[in-house]
Formats: structure tokens, C-alpha cells, sequence
């Protein structure tokens, strides 16, 4: 199991991306898009992950460290 908070970030930073309605057709507009993303990112996603951190362990301890949900 990935307990890297960081890579579940960018996972879903890359998921918002490819679901915006305007094209992405240079630099400046990623990372305007990039900033928008994370400012919205940073209060929903990085509490969920961190909130969920504990379910996470007592799920990998129960699963002897096999395959999780997560």
C-alpha cells in the first residue's frame, strides 16, 4: 500500500486537470490552472488525507500488510 499522502495529491491534482472544460494550450495557462487546483486542493483533499491516515494503518495491520482499499 502507498501511504504517501503526496502521491494521492498529485493524483487527484491530475484528475482535476483533465476534467477542465478549456484545453490547456500553453505554460502559463497550466500553471494558472495548477494554482487554481491546489488552492482548492489544500483545504478538501490534504484534511481527507490526513484525517484518514489512521483508517489506513488499522487497515493495512488487519490485512498483514496485503492489499488494502486503499
Amino acid at each position: 500500500p502507498d501511504f504517501n499522502p503526496i502521491e494521492h495529491l498529485w493524483n487527484e491534482m491530475d484528475r482535476r486537470l483533465r476534467r477542465l472544460e478549456t484545453p490547456i494550450r500553453t505554460q502559463d495557462q497550466m500553471w494558472d490552472a495548477i494554482q487554481k487546483i491546489w488552492v482548492e486542493l489544500k483545504n478538501d483533499v490534504c484534511k481527507k488525507l490526513v484525517d484518514t491516515m489512521p483508517d489506513r494503518i488499522n487497515d493495512v495491520i488487519r490485512a498483514n500488510g496485503g492489499y488494502t482499499r486503499w
